[in-house]
């Protein structure tokens, strides 16, 4: 049983990362991992499991405020969901047999390429016209979407489908084989694929993340590999930090938010590479 001083610590960090999780829609496995393994001293293979676990709390929570303020893409979401499933539970077997550190690095540097062209890119949502919608009308792998959010925020793009399914897939199989939720290759799969704004891109990327987590949370507790006390502990702070983090993300600016999650992905890789290579060298 942990001392009164190191719960509250817990459950202090988890609120932070439920906060910025909610925030940049993000699973916030980069943060739940390296706590896990250096304040509780979880085994490696448990702390991919129980974070995984950790983040269908944050997700849940943050879905719940994203869907009051009308912001998630619910078709979209539930079509890519089935390639990210998939990808889900086949990375959750696949921890036992690969070794994380070259997958982390090459991620990692990935991620920040991403990220750099989100920071500098318009985004087609930024670009995006009647003129662009309405060329590709007719072709069945294009969803044409309309969408208003609660504040009356009109929101139209169109989403390749065809093009943003294997990368959900492979959101969904990185997330659960690194234990984080995925999120940083969702906002990036619903902006330049799918032509979301931002707003839009956050929450949908936590709706997939509650679905990709459950799928491999479900697969780790067959494995037993989640630490249950540890789990709920993370799970009250996170919660919390959720709802904190939505609330205060539909007060930024469109531009100014893409820029802030742009700064974070790169943050998460480049702490995903000195994990790799220093912290965690196996």
């Amino acid at each position: 049983m942990f001392e009164w001083n190191l719960l509250v610590l817990i459950i202090i960090i988890a609120v932070g990362i439920g906060l910025l999780a909610a925030l940049f829609g993000i699973g916030g496995g980069f943060l739940l991992v390296p706590t896990m393994i250096l304040i509780v001293e979880l085994d490696t293979h448990l702390t991919v499991g129980t974070s995984s676990f950790v983040i269908i709390f944050m997700a849940l929570s943050s879905s719940i405020a994203y869907a009051r303020q009308k912001r998630i893409d619910y078709k979209t979401t539930m079509i890519l969901m089935i390639a990210s499933l998939i990808g889900s539970v086949i990375g959750a077997w696949a921890t036992e047999l690969v070794s994380g550190q070259f997958i982390l690095v090459s991620f990692g540097i990935v991620e920040a390429l991403l990220a750099t062209i989100l920071a500098v890119k318009k985004t087609p949502s930024e670009l995006e016209n009647i003129t662009n919608i309405t060329k590709n009308e007719g072709k069945w792998y294009i969803l044409q979407r309309h969408h208003i959010d609660s504040e009356e925020t009109e929101y139209n793009y169109s989403a390749n489908i065809l093009l943003a399914f294997p990368f959900a897939f492979l959101a969904g199989f990185l997330s659960s084989l690194l234990g984080i939720g995925g999120g940083t290759l969702y906002i990036q799969i619903f902006v330049f694929i799918c032509g979301m704004s931002i707003h839009m891109a956050i929450a949908s990327s936590i709706f997939t993340i509650l679905f990709s987590s459950i799928a491999s949370a479900v697969t780790f507790i067959t494995m037993e590999q989640v630490q249950f006390t540890v789990g709920i502990i993370y799970a009250i702070g996170v919660v919390f930090g959720a709802q904190l983090g939505a609330y205060i993300s539909k007060k930024i600016e469109a531009k100014k938010l893409k820029k802030l999650a742009a700064i974070m992905i790169i943050i998460i890789a480049i702490r995903m590479i000195v994990f790799a290579l220093i912290e965690n060298p196996v």
